[in-house]
């Protein structure tokens, strides 16, 4: 199987668009499209339908697509290892949500190099889903997610947590001022965004969605608006004047879990970082 057919099938599966997927690959849309077509003859089935301009998997695709992800995975994790320098032993993959890697997971990285000089270090930015399905099909070995999940399958232990509070650019404000300064929604897993929608006592519309927390914080200091941010973060701003708090807005924390497999070895090379990472007192950047 041409691994190149496979890459372009998940990217066309990511961006349900041919064009879009033929610049992200740095191909033509027609080689895009002559590549799907040779995967679909080599598979004997159809992988994609057009509704209303949307590019849909075929129940045929939707099979096919933890199979391309882990054949993918498992053809660069050989790469890897076959060059990985001699005096590293072990290998760690390692995959957060990417407001986690903004606020948190940053600080993990040099501490693992410093306690395991042999670790060679991988990383993963996904949404908490896909960085679940990469844990059970093996392309990760470790992830850590805002969610406390229930797998049979999975193990999951709590490293710390986010002290988030509502901050704004003016001050004196309340939650009552909020849709004039312009709400601004950061995702915070589906536990947190259920509390923020209890905020109001009538609907606000976000003038910002995202699920990168330093861009609503650029958002607010070189705009306006209103937005839960972890406290570490935003206490600097907060001592200098360009932030202030909410005085009317509850801190809400929210706890980070590192989640790995269940029949992960304990002789395994991996044990001692997992218990590393376990017993690491993390707070947020």
């Amino acid at each position: 199987m041409n691994s190149d057919l496979l890459r372009t099938f998940l990217e066309v599966t990511k961006t349900r668009h041919f064009g879009h997927a033929a610049e992200n690959l740095y191909l033509t849309q027609s080689a895009v499209s002559a590549r799907i077509k040779q995967l679909e003859e080599n598979l004997g089935v159809q992988l994609f339908t057009r509704e209303r301009h949307n590019i849909l998997l075929t129940p045929a695709g939707e099979r096919l697509l933890p199979h391309a992800e882990n054949i993918l995975a498992a053809w660069q994790l050989a790469m890897q290892e076959i060059g990985m320098p001699k005096q590293q032993n072990m290998q760690l993959a390692l995959g957060g949500t990417s407001n986690l890697w903004d606020t948190f997971l940053q600080s993990v990285l040099p501490k693992l190099s410093v306690e395991f000089p042999r670790l060679y270090l991988r990383t993963e930015i996904n949404q908490s889903q896909y960085l679940i399905r990469a844990l059970l099909g093996g392309r990760l070995d470790v992830c850590a997610v805002l969610e406390n999940l229930t797998n049979i399958d999975l193990d999951s232990h709590t490293i710390g947590t986010l002290e988030l509070i509502m901050v704004c650019n003016k001050p004196y404000q309340t939650l009552k001022d909020v849709p004039e300064l312009g709400y601004i929604f950061v995702d915070w897993g589906t536990a947190f965004n259920l509390q923020q929608a209890r905020l109001f006592t009538d609907p606000v519309a976000p003038i910002l969605h995202t699920a990168q927390s330093h861009i609503a914080l650029e958002f607010i200091l070189q705009h306006q608006g209103a937005a839960y941010l972890p406290r570490a973060t935003v206490e600097h701003h907060l001592a200098e004047g360009a932030l202030f708090r909410l005085a009317d807005s509850a801190q809400i924390d929210q706890q980070v879990h590192l989640v790995y497999p269940k029949t992960l070895d304990k002789s395994s090379t991996l044990w001692p970082v997992i218990q590393f990472l376990k017993e690491l007192e993390i707070t947020s950047n």
